[in-house]
Order: C-alpha cells, then sequence, then structure tokens
C-alpha cells in the first residue's frame, strides 16, 4: 500500500471526528508553496477573528500539521500548518464552507502572504485537491492557483453576509431534502400497502363478479325455465 495514501487516511479520519462527517466526505485543499516561518499562520488566524468573526481553536489529531477548528455561524473547516504550504480541510458540498469560510480563509492567506517584503503578493504556487472515495483509495487533482474559481478568492470580501445567507440556504436545502425523503418513504408505503391490498382482494373479487354475472339470468330465460 502507497504510505502516501494510508497517512491522507488517517488524517481524513482524524478530520472526520472534528467535522462529523464520514472520512470520505472530506476534502483537503493544500496550497503548495514555501512557508517561511509558522507566524504566517497565527497572523491568518488572528486576521480571520479581528477582521471577520471567525472563532478558532486549536486541536490534536494525526493531521501531519498542527491543526485548528475554525468556524463561522454553523459553518467549519480544518486549517493544517506545513512548511510546503496552508492545507484546508472541508466538507464536500458545504455551500457555507464553499462561500464563506474558504474565500475569507484564501483572501487572508494571500494578504498574510503579500503584507511584507520578500512573500508573495498571491497565490501562485499549485493547488493539489485530495480525497479518500468510498473504496478507501486515494483520489488527487493538481491545479494551477488560476483555475480556482475567482468568486473562491474574491466574494471574502464579504463573506460574514454570504457565510450566514449561505449557511441558512443549506439549512434550508437539508430541510427541503428530508421533507422530499418523508415524502417519497410515505409513497412507497401507499404503493406497498396498495399492492398488498390488491393482492389479497384480487382473486376475490373477480370470482364475486363471475358469481354476480352468473347469477343474472336474462327475462327470456327466466321464462323458458318457468
Amino acid at each position: 500500500m502507497d504510505y502516501r495514501e494510508e497517512s491522507f487516511r488517517r488524517k481524513f479520519s482524524s478530520a472526520a471526528q472534528y467535522l462529523n462527517v464520514r472520512p470520505d466526505q472530506i476534502v483537503s485543499l493544500k496550497l503548495r508553496e514555501n512557508v517561511g516561518s509558522y507566524g504566517d499562520y497565527r497572523d491568518l488566524l488572528d486576521t480571520l477573528q479581528h477582521e471577520a468573526g471567525i472563532h478558532y481553536s486549536e486541536v490534536d489529531g494525526d493531521l501531519q500539521g498542527r491543526g485548528y477548528i475554525v468556524g463561522l455561524e454553523k459553518a467549519k473547516l480544518l486549517l493544517v500548518e506545513h512548511e510546503t504550504g496552508l492545507e484546508v480541510l472541508y466538507i464536500a458540498g458545504s455551500i457555507a464552507s464553499l462561500f464563506g469560510l474558504i474565500p475569507l480563509v484564501l483572501q487572508g492567506w494571500a494578504a498574510i502572504r503579500g503584507r511584507f517584503p520578500g512573500r508573495h503578493a498571491k497565490m501562485d504556487g499549485p493547488v493539489e485537491i485530495r480525497r479518500i472515495d468510498n473504496a478507501g483509495r486515494l483520489q488527487e487533482e493538481h491545479l494551477h492557483s488560476q483555475q480556482l474559481s475567482a468568486s473562491i478568492l474574491h466574494i471574502g470580501t464579504f463573506a460574514p453576509t454570504v457565510s450566514m445567507a449561505a449557511t441558512l440556504m443549506e439549512i434550508e436545502i437539508k430541510h427541503l431534502v428530508r421533507q422530499i425523503e418523508e415524502l417519497r418513504h410515505r409513497i412507497d408505503a401507499i404503493e406497498k400497502n396498495t399492492q398488498s391490498k390488491q393482492a389479497a382482494t384480487g382473486p376475490k373479487s373477480s370470482k364475486s363478479k363471475t358469481d354476480r354475472s352468473k347469477s343474472k339470468t336474462s327475462p327470456k330465460k327466466a321464462r323458458k325455465s318457468s
């Protein structure tokens, strides 16, 4: 087995405990670049807290680096420090994360990295996206930073408002999905109940119709028999 696959499997299992999902629902977004000082990560977290009201706390786990659980409203994700760049672990398909937290984090990181001379003014290194599929296999995709959606990078300007709206949207969508599922189960139950009744009453009903047809005789036959 590839040692990288096993290490990522442990990482996603550890992250899943903090994000309250299955390991195969987690995505790793890694910004590959050289980080001269871990102080950049502290600056990022402090900036997110003071400028956007994001709360964070350090967590333990097999994350291959120091990790922080970061939250805004009901959305949350994990940030992991690496010498080779920032890693963001988030829930796949989470609207509030994609349109709220992730843009804020990426925009904040770009600002921190460009704040002092000698630091990159923008994220120009490769971007690595990884996840573990249902079969436990590591799936990878390598992109250029420019391939990240422009909305992901710039929507963070008003991300607290967007994140709140996205969170409410996500809650509403989940509520609608639950209602649809409940309705589907009710329809299935009604159909099964109807089929059961038809199976139970079908033969008796056809027999009774035959009996009734036999019992009904025409007036001519009645006169002949008399």
